[in-house]
């Protein structure tokens, strides 16, 4: 069976180019050929090469302008099964006018939570329930070849014997980091690891956290300042997971402003390194119960009452493992490439 893949991202720092590399390789992980198009010109050439028995193709609105139309033209006339996923949902504006063209065709679409249903429902434009799937987001498998902890420690210089809470992700406002540097500034008995990196159509965000928190940067990856250390260099794909591993707790304080309606890609990378997670009580985490511990804001306060239960309960760290362990089985990535099969109609 051959699967012919869309995403404009491809190739580039993004996390909807992440999302179809994994996809990708759960799909080849059960038998499938898997082809890549990236442009309105090379999704022709791969159609004109084809056959395909199915299309699924990546949607995020800020990937998609006037090459929208040429992309669904294009796969229309392909004849074959197609799924397009939804990564970010938003019924308002110049985001809702993209939805008359994507939803008059015959497309099924894959959402990765029910508020992404909820959400889609106040448009003016949206699928019937019959085209719309819900697919949670994808869990990796992090295997045993991964370099340890204390390695990793050492080369940040984090002491091994401090309880280290690790944040990881592109700098942005809304995931108020700054907010969390405070929180952990005020606990001397923690450490904080803050591994933020400038997203490519952000590359100003990182400065933003120095400037906000009146920190100084130093000309290195890495500045460190009393119980804190932020880097921003990139880590190696094969070494997300032990770098995640090496931190005793993972804490994700988004705040969420909007209409926009999305899913955490790093919320499920953090639970799948089996370290203890905590999030706000945002949309972004809304697919997420009992894996995560839940904080009501992103506020430093709140931040902070969040950080002490994590340092002082060893049982709520080990039962936020177990179900995130649990969570990480049932959602492993060849697992959700079957899903999409069965979208397909290609099960």
């Amino acid at each position: 069976m051959r699967l012919l893949l869309i995403c404009p991202s491809w190739g580039r720092q993004c996390g909807i180019a992440w999302y179809t590399r994994k996809l990708r390789q759960g799909l080849e992980s059960l038998g499938l050929e898997t082809v890549v198009a990236f442009r309105p010109r090379d999704l022709e050439e791969r159609l004109r090469l084809g056959p395909f028995d199915g299309i699924l193709m990546q949607h995020e609105y800020g990937l998609y302008y006037f090459n929208l139309i040429q992309f669904l033209s294009q796969v229309e006339k392909a004849k074959v099964p197609l799924t397009i996923t939804m990564h970010n949902t938003n019924p308002t504006g110049w985001m809702a006018a993209q939805h008359i063209f994507l939803f008059r065709g015959r497309a099924r679409f894959v959402v990765h939570s029910e508020a992404a249903v909820r959400n889609l429902s106040l448009g003016r434009q949206c699928p019937s329930p019959g085209r719309l799937t819900v697919i949670p987001m994808g869990c990796p498998t992090f295997d045993g070849r991964l370099i340890s902890a204390e390695e990793v420690r050492r080369r940040l210089g984090l002491a091994p014997e401090r309880f280290v809470v690790g944040f990881f992700g592109f700098a942005s406002a809304h995931k108020r980091i700054p907010n969390l540097i405070r929180a952990i500034l005020a606990k001397p008995y923690l450490d904080g690891y803050i591994h933020a990196t400038a997203h490519p159509m952000n590359p100003r965000a990182v400065d933003d956290i120095y400037r906000e928190c009146d920190l100084a940067r130093s000309l290195s990856s890495r500045t460190t300042f009393r119980n804190l250390t932020l880097g921003h260099d990139p880590i190696p794909d094969e070494e997300f997971g032990a770098y995640q591993r090496a931190v005793d707790a993972i804490v994700l304080p988004y705040s969420h402003d909007g209409k926009s309606v999305s899913t955490s890609m790093m919320a499920h990378e953090a639970i799948a390194s089996l370290r203890p997670v905590m999030t706000t009580r945002v949309v972004y985490f809304s697919d997420l119960q009992d894996e995560v511990l839940k904080i009501a804001d992103s506020s430093p306060e709140s931040i902070g009452e969040g950080l002490a239960s994590l340092y002082r309960d060893e049982r709520l760290r080990q039962r936020l493992v177990d179900s995130a362990s649990r969570y990480v089985t049932a959602n492993a990535w060849p697992t959700v490439a079957k899903r999409y099969l069965d979208v397909l109609g290609l099960s």
